[in-house]
């Protein structure tokens, strides 16, 4: 997984770095009477953790984002961004040192955020987002003690999931910077009291999923937390 982020993450910097140069000139070359619009690449990191009351203690982790996006005008001070990316999610967890205790689970997602952005001083400079982000679960991988393979890919948790974003941007001449929270809104537990597969590979022991200890058969509530960091280009 590892490998996969630093390469989604070369990915849209190389991608970022051919277009570096002409960040704001798309939206003001526009001839009059047209619509600005704008397409682009988005590159970042987040500080992500899990809502999980049931479960150990939450620490959090840092992971890699990035998206491709379409940006277009609707008003002097109204723009709408529609976004294309994916991200790595979830958190790392303490409160155990024996037995068969989960010490990570990430959480690698595909995602539509749709977001408005809105001028605070008229010229689009700074700007404050807010919208919906839309994310579909590509992989889940739940790591055991310090295992460097995950131990369990199919876990019970729901693949769509619905955030409320918001952020401030400042967009420069070359480059915008942003940073904003993404608050996820469903539960994305489906059933942990039931589930039981064997493991997937690595060396640690449990076999079953049920042999996690402390065991995660009372989670009840999963629910997504971030703050980002990115770059626009």
């Amino acid at each position: 997984m590892k490998r996969n982020c630093a390469f989604l993450l070369l990915f849209f910097l190389f991608v970022g770095s051919l277009s570096a140069q002409q960040y704001r000139k798309d939206e003001n070359d526009e001839k009059p009477g047209s619509i600005p619009q704008k397409v682009g690449v988005r590159i970042g990191l987040g500080r992500y953790w899990l809502n999980a009351p049931e479960m150990m203690k939450s620490d959090g982790q840092v992971g890699v984002q990035g998206a491709i996006y379409y940006r277009f005008g609707l008003h002097k001070r109204f723009d709408l961004n529609l976004e294309l990316g994916a991200c790595y999610r979830g958190s790392k967890f303490s409160g155990a040192d024996t037995g068969n205790f989960y010490s990570r689970l990430g959480l690698f997602y595909m995602e539509l955020p749709i977001l408005g952005i809105i001028s605070m001083d008229g010229n689009k400079k700074h700007n404050i987002l807010v919208g919906p982000t839309f994310s579909y679960l590509i992989k889940p991988s739940l790591f055991i003690r310090k295992d460097y393979y995950p131990a369990f890919t199919n876990m019970p948790i729901k693949k769509w999931e619905i955030a409320a974003t918001l952020g401030y941007m400042y967009s420069g001449e070359y480059v915008g910077v942003y940073i904003g929270y993404k608050h996820g809104l469903n539960n994305l537990a489906n059933g942990f009291d039931t589930f039981d597969v064997s493991r997937d590979f690595g060396n640690e022991a449990p076999s079953m999923f049920s042999d996690i200890n402390p065991s995660l058969a009372g989670v009840k509530t999963l629910m997504n937390r971030s703050i980002e960091f990115s770059l626009y280009f």
